[in-house]
This record gives C-alpha cells, structure tokens and sequence, in this order.
C-alpha cells in the first residue's frame, strides 16, 4: 500500500508536465477561481453548470485545473454516487381496497371496517373489505367511491415514492391525492409531485410513478388515495420506492435562451456545448394548460431529427395548489440542436414556454497548495482529455473521495458566448458554420475559375484581332 501511495505521488508530479505545452488558460472560453481557504492535499469542487455548458467534448476532455502561475495541475474527474433510475428498490405490491360509502341507516356487509374522512369541513363515514372483496362486499344501495386504501402497516422502511398501477383513460393526466393514517380515522395529506398519464401512440409521453416531496414512513399505518374529478379511473395496486441510501447531489441546471419557432407546433435551440443532457425541464406560465410534447436533437443542421423521449408539459389546478410536471429524463444525449415539437394536434404558437437542461454533477479532484490562486478551465475545441484515473489520486490518501475537502468556484471569467459563433445568427435556417465556409470556399473557387478562364478568353481574342 505505501509503494502504491509513492507511485501515485510521483505521478502527481509528473503528470502535468506530460500535458500540452500550449493548452493555457486563456485559451478556455470559460474560467473559475478556486477557493482552497489556504487548504493542501486534495480537494475536489463541483464544476458549475456554467462550465458545463462550454464543454466542447461529451466526456469533459476539455476541462483543465492551472495553478497561479498558469501551469496545469493533476487532476481526476468524480461523479457522486446517484442511484440509478432503473435500478431503485421496489417494495411489494400493495393492493388496493375499494372505499365504499352506504345510505344512512343501511346496514353493512359482515366482516367490513368503518373509517372516517373529512370533506369540506364534514366528516364521513366510509367502510371497506378488508378482505378478499367477493360479491357479498357491496352493501345494497351503497356506492363505490374514488379511492381506494391499502394496507401498509407491515412497511419497514421510508418510501419516497410509488409506481400506481391503474387504468386510466387516456390522453388525460389523472391528479391522485395521498393521505396516511394509524387509526382510520385522523389522517395526514402526504405532498406528491407529478400526475398518472397514459397517452396514445408510438413513444407517446405516459407516467406511472409518483414522487413525494420528503421520504414517507409508512410502518404501522394506512394509505389512501383519492382521484376525485376524474372518470374511468381504476387503481388496482401500488408499488413503493424506497428512500436512497444516500442522497442525491442536486443536477446543475441551466436556463435556455429564448427558443426559435418553427411553424405553430415546434420550438428550436442552438446549443454551444455537447455535455450530455440528463434530464430536460419544460414549463410554462399559463394556469390549466396541458401540452404532451416530443424531444428531438441532432449534432448538424443536415442530419435528420433523432428522438430523444417525450413528456408532458402542464400546469393544472387552482391558484396556489397547481401541480406542474417534473422533469423528462432523457438517455444522457450529446447534441448541438435541440428541438420540442407539440404532440396529438396540441400547438406551442403563443405558448410561454421555459426549457432548462439538467447535467450530471461532475467534481474535479486536486492536490491544492501553496501555488494559488487555482483556476478552473472549461470550453476549448480539439482539445485531447488530460484527466488521471480518480483511483490514481485517491490511493494518495486514506481520506474518502466524497469527503474530501469542497472548495468553491470564486470570481468567474467567460468572454465567450456558449450559444455559438456570431455569424450563426446570419446563416441560412438548416445550414451550420462549416457547411457555409464549405459552400463560400467552393463559391470562391468558381469565382476565381470564371476569373481565369475571361482572362484567357481576353487574350485568345485579342491574338485573333492582332492577326
């Protein structure tokens, strides 16, 4: 262990040597002071959305650390641990009870249990089959209401979420409510985020999964959920997913310029950079509005639209309790355009539309010293990745990577717009920067072809009047 700790040392100290001599600082369109508070060894900050957004290369090859003298420094690339989407643990299933609600003074099926809720103000007494609910479960006159209870008294461990299986109309974002109760009788509103949608076609946006806004205990308590307002609606079971481990870093995020219209139903953006997009955030200003969209991009103008994922863009609900949608979750795509299109005959023409993409969170590791300030570089083409392996740097210390001293990013310099080259904006729709200079050098080259062949021209004329 201590020879493996003297290797890496040593390669600390080589290794920014081996870099390119003519990658210098001013050379990034973007730059960062580190704040290391006198700190030494290693540290690690967090690359700011920012920087993220002037990367030139997908897998950040283009990311320097200098020290105060403008030498690079070693350095390694971390990604806190973020538990994949696919892979959160799933409770069982938990299947769900049918609330029922009977006439005054009719009597009830044998073996059920009474609850009560409020409503308006009112209280209500319900009552439910506890068991398997077999014909002898419907009371005459009683009737079945929308929602259903589940049994989750035997639910050890928190859940901060649930996949509700149901069926639902389509093409309608159905509103689900949660509460919690010990007794049946006195219950807690549970905060939930996101609506059950199912829309028809191909790659058509649909969402099964509920996220709550603070992980939820669920042991020695039941669970209701209500979908009043909504037809057609039947809940058969639901799935809990349980709380990480371990919490996850915040994703940098970064505002998008004003979009460019393609015809009433489609939306561009030039993007200046090719880190890949984790989650795309899509929202709008207008109350009780519901517009299910496609995500296109592509590297060049001249190649066809590729798609990307599709989610639903809304915001229902009375004043102050609307429920917006959540983020899409996209496979980590690398593109220069990006492109939202309106769905199942819905427009976007007159739409306030806001767009944010969402990065993975990126940490650089370094050894800090004396040598201050330190700077943090990001954005610069054709530039060849200069990152060490993170196992090389952290077998210098037995200090965790994820506890290492964070340092922040200070005073900021960014002379360059991320959104592409100025001329841009002049060219043609559908052409990018190197077919233009392609087509001028071609334009020139014939230009200067007509030029040669009128001056021979010139001259066999004026032998033939001289002879």
């Amino acid at each position: 262990m201590v020879i493996v700790r003297f290797v890496a040392a040593a390669v600390l100290l080589v290794a920014p040597h081996a870099q390119a001599a003519d990658v210098e600082p001013a050379t990034f369109a973007w730059r960062g002071t580190l704040d290391t508070a006198g700190q030494s060894g290693l540290v690690r900050a967090t690359v700011p959305a920012d920087a993220l957004a002037r990367l030139q290369s997908r897998d950040a090859a283009d990311l320097r650390v200098f020290d105060g003298q403008g030498r690079p420094v070693a350095f390694a690339l971390s990604q806190p641990p973020r538990p994949a989407e696919q892979q959160r643990q799933e409770t069982a299933a938990f299947r769900a009870l049918p609330l029922h609600a009977a006439q005054a003074g009719a009597k009830l099926p044998r073996g059920v249990t009474q609850l009560r809720i409020a409503e308006s103000g009112e209280r209500r007494s319900l009552w439910v089959q506890m068991g398997q609910d077999g014909p002898q479960g419907a009371a005459p006159g009683s009737q079945r209401l929308p929602a259903a209870l589940f049994d989750t008294r035997q639910q050890k461990d928190p859940v901060s979420g649930f996949l509700v299986r149901a069926r639902i109309p389509a093409n309608v974002p159905v509103r689900f409510t949660l509460s919690t109760s010990a007794d049946l009788a006195s219950w807690t509103a549970v905060p939930v985020q996101g609506r059950i949608f199912r829309f028809e076609g191909d790659g058509a946006p649909a969402n099964d999964r509920l996220e709550l806004q603070a992980p939820l205990r669920l042991e020695d308590r039941y669970l209701r959920i209500d979908w009043s307002g909504h037809e057609g609606v039947a809940v058969d079971a639901v799935v809990g997913l349980l709380k990480a481990a371990q919490p996850e870093a915040a994703y940098p995020a970064l505002a998008l310029p004003a979009p460019v219209a393609d015809g009433p139903s489609a939306l561009e953006w030039q993007l200046g950079f090719a880190t890949p997009i984790a989650r795309l955030d899509l929202g709008t200003a207008r109350e009780n509005t519901i517009v299910p969209v496609r995500v296109l991009g592509r590297n060049q103008p001249s190649e066809p639209w590729r798609w990307l994922g599709s989610t639903l863009v809304y915001r229902l609900g009375a004043a102050g309790q609307e429920s917006t949608n959540m983020p899409a979750v996209l496979a980590r795509p690398s593109v220069r355009w990006l492109r939202v299109e309106a769905s199942h005959g819905a427009r976007l023409e007159g739409l306030p539309l806001t767009a944010r993409v969402l990065f993975e969170p990126v940490e650089v590791v370094f050894p800090a010293g004396s040598a201050t300030p330190y700077q943090l570089a990001a954005g610069r083409s054709a530039t060849p990745s200069a990152a060490l392996p993170l196992g090389m740097l952290a077998a210098t210390t037995t200090t965790r990577v994820d506890a290492l001293p964070l340092v922040k990013v200070g005073a900021v310099q960014a002379p360059r717009d991320p959104a592409g080259a100025a001329w841009d904006a002049w060219l043609p729709r559908g052409v990018d920067g190197k077919t233009a200079a392609l087509w001028l050098v071609l334009g020139a080259g014939v230009l200067l072809l007509g030029g040669v062949a009128w001056a021979l021209l010139r001259q066999l004329n004026a032998k033939e009047a001289q002879g």
